[in-house]
């Protein structure tokens, strides 16, 4: 399962992963009325009516108090989420709660099926948190020849035995072979940025971390969807039937080899697409979330 970043009623994200959004305001329940027993209330909503298969599909779990303004510590238990395939089978799965932010505050993230195999049809999900239960929520999977007519990558554009301070540039392309309109996020806008992994086998290391902020899109709206409503304020990319777009980014601005070594490097990131207009006859399945990931070995020796 892949895991969600997650926002407080203070709007503080707590939590990163390739799918993570923008921090967005979760409600408050009012105080309770005398007589009306405090609780929680789990929270559980699509992102949008259809999914693509072969998307990176994305709803949104969370809790918020009930007859409260606050979640009680009683109330402050693990999640757990419920997915009926539609071959039959279940599958239940742990949702954590944030490891920070505002303590007691309502809190929702972006979820996912993360590496299990997805199929085309309905699956039937139910939030259970504190033993308080979500309404069963279809989420519905179809097949649709627009998820092969746009295709993005990451390339790069040196690899293999390399020396130390030497550049590696990375591109980043998208092609619109669809009889569509298309438009998406520029990198850094609504916080949809670029994730890097470095691993080194000998010694051994492992970090992950974010393409530098200033680098890339400064837009400062932050809706917690891409859609056609909020798609003129957001800083985009748009390509006509046939079009191509590259961005070009260079390894050193984020991370400098320091030492010798064989490295693994994967850069990865996700654009939520919007295909058509508003009405058209892609809208219920928009926008289309693209994983675009790519990795490149290098066998780094010393400047000198």
């Amino acid at each position: 399962m892949i895991g969600a970043r997650f926002f407080t009623c203070s709007g503080v994200g707590l939590s990163l992963t390739l799918i993570g959004n923008a921090p967005r305001s979760a409600p408050l329940a009012q105080t309770r009325a005398p007589g009306e027993v405090a609780g929680i209330q789990p929270v559980l909503r699509l992102e949008k009516p259809r999914y693509v298969l072969g998307e990176s599909i994305r709803f949104w779990v969370g809790v918020s108090p009930k007859n409260s303004s606050v979640i009680l510590q009683e109330f402050r238990k693990p999640c757990s989420l419920t997915t009926t395939k539609p071959d039959g089978t279940t599958n239940t799965q742990p949702v954590g709660w944030p490891i920070d932010g505002s303590v007691g505050g309502a809190w929702y993230g972006g979820w996912g099926f993360g590496d299990d195999g997805v199929e085309v049809g309905s699956y039937i999900l139910v939030l259970n948190c504190a033993g308080e239960k979500t309404a069963p929520l279809e989420l519905i999977v179809e097949r649709n020849d627009i998820s092969d007519q746009i295709k993005a990558e990451f390339r790069f554009e040196r690899s293999g035995v390399i020396k130390m301070g030497t550049p590696v540039p990375v591109t980043l392309t998208v092609q619109n072979d669809s009889e569509n309109t298309m438009r998406f996020p520029q990198r850094g806008a609504m916080g949809e940025g670029v994730n890097l992994t470095v691993v080194r086998d000998e010694p051994a290391f492992h970090s992950a971390f974010f393409y530098p902020s200033e680098k890339l899109s400064d837009s400062m709206v932050m809706p917690d969807t891409y859609t056609w409503d909020v798609a003129s304020e957001v800083p985009s990319v748009v390509l006509k039937p046939g079009e191509h777009f590259e961005q070009h980014f260079s390894l050193e601005e984020a991370y400098s080899f320091d030492q010798p070594g064989n490295y693994e490097v994967t850069f990865a990131t996700a654009l939520a697409v919007l295909v058509g207009g508003k009405n058209g006859p892609f809208a219920d399945l928009c926008p289309i979330r693209f994983t675009v990931v790519a990795g490149a070995k290098f066998v780094v020796s010393t400047a000198d």
